[in-house]
């Protein structure tokens, strides 16, 4: 089997279906509704920008602003971001066999290329915060934090018996992500979805006989 041919084809369609539904309904305006009431009722420290979410610096470092609950789920999502991100892939990475480490990273590769496009194609309907556009709201989905959490925590859990933890901490993601004020609900939701499709392509992680032999503590 290639790398371009998905191990579960059902999951590819699946997944691809709801995303491209998501992603639909939030171009048109459906989600709408439940985006503004996320923006008005969970989102404490929200913060109105004119720009996006995501810049050069945020790839990299974290941002620190307050108040200290809105820092600490900066802290608690930074894992998801680019760089620390890849890193962590790569790591795991180097405990599998050449094919399903290739594997992993190019899934990552594909969830970013992924989150790009969107961000660069699809336009959502205002959304406003008392009386001021969020326009940072305005191209945000599909969310790359909840991409690269999920995909992640999927490379971890192949790469080390306790790995399966590190999903316990992605479920989290998309929840603190709106609650910090970084995604809308329709963001999180289509990036979950977007893992979906791309976990059809996911290995059954086998480890070469190194790691096996000598497993991580």
């Amino acid at each position: 089997m290639t790398l371009l041919a998905p191990r579960r084809p059902r999951l590819a369609i699946a997944g691809g279906l709801l995303t491209a539904l998501m992603a639909t309904l939030a171009a048109t305006g459906v989600l709408r509704p439940i985006d503004q009431y996320a923006v008005d009722h969970l989102m404490p420290w929200l913060q109105v920008r004119h720009h996006p979410f995501v810049t050069f610096g945020a790839l990299t470092v974290p941002t620190f602003e307050p108040p200290a609950a809105n820092t600490a789920l900066e802290l608690w999502t930074y894992p998801a971001a680019v760089l620390p991100s890849l890193l962590i892939v790569v790591a795991a990475a180097r405990r599998f066999t050449r094919r399903d480490a290739i594997t992993w990273c190019v899934l990552w590769c594909a969830g970013n290329a992924i989150e790009l496009a969107g961000k660069l194609s699809l336009h959502k309907p205002d959304l406003y915060h008392h009386t001021f556009h969020v326009a940072a709201f305005d191209t945000s989905l599909p969310s790359g934090h909840t991409i690269r959490a999920l995909i992640l925590a999927g490379a971890v859990a192949g790469a080390w018996r306790s790995g399966r933890l590190a999903f316990v901490w992605a479920a989290t993601v998309p929840f603190a992500l709106v609650v910090q004020g970084a995604h809308a609900p329709s963001d999180v939701v289509t990036g979950v979805f977007v893992v979906l499709t791309l976990a059809a392509w996911a290995p059954h992680t086998q480890l070469p006989d190194r790691a096996i032999a000598d497993p991580a503590p």
